[in-house]
């Protein structure tokens, strides 16, 4: 039987996170794509990094105003979002030391990050749908989306390896890309935990 939530500032808290969480994305691709950080890129990724800070001692603390099994849903939840935030800002050090440090990848490697970029932000409003209701339909378009996304990064990784191996790509470039590449895919696989295995829904 799925358990509902339906505790306020719970509620409040995992709102707040999906809607920072994607602001962080947006702002991560825009950087990656455009070669620089603005001082936009880093006010919005500093700004909502506080914010899900915040947001995430919010949840952490909230178990124990709730029921034993409304508790163990959200610590599950909370332990998933903190590891799609860890690896959100290891995507924002990866990028920062790509415009810093004038790293330059190849437009097949350009073209191929920013996708999944994009598209990991764009799934995240549909992971955030899943949560609410708990509807089968989009838990299995969130599910099938993930496991797309995360063969398109595995067969990426071979595709890099080939342009490494012909010199097309730089060695500087190659270990931020794969590390990138890493960070996404484990991002991907929170995802589908948080939509796909925890019987939640946000009201």
């Amino acid at each position: 039987m799925r358990q509902k939530i339906v505790n306020t500032s719970a509620t409040a808290a995992l709102e707040q996170l999906i809607t920072e969480l994607g602001e962080m994305f947006t702002e991560i691709n825009t950087a990656f794509t455009q070669r620089r950080l603005s001082l936009k890129y880093k006010q919005a990724t500093d700004d909502s990094a506080k914010l899900i800070r915040k947001s995430l001692v919010v949840l952490s603390e909230t178990p124990g105003e709730l029921s034993p099994a409304e508790a163990l849903t959200i610590q599950g939840i909370t332990i998933n979002l903190s590891k799609i935030f860890y690896n959100v800002l290891r995507l924002t050090d990866h990028v920062e030391n790509k415009v810093k440090n004038k790293v330059l990848f190849s437009e097949e490697a350009m073209t191929e990050m920013s996708g999944l970029l994009k598209r990991s932000s764009d799934l995240l409003p549909h992971v955030a749908d899943a949560l609410r209701t708990c509807n089968e339909l989009i838990e299995k378009h969130v599910e099938k989306e993930v496991e797309e996304l995360r063969s398109y990064a595995a067969n990426s990784t071979l595709t890099h390896e080939d342009r490494l191996c012909k010199n097309v790509c730089h060695p500087k470039a190659s270990v931020i890309y794969l590390q990138m590449l890493q960070h996404i895919q484990d991002i991907l696989w929170h995802f589908k935990a948080l939509a796909c295995h925890n019987d939640v829904s946000l009201q």
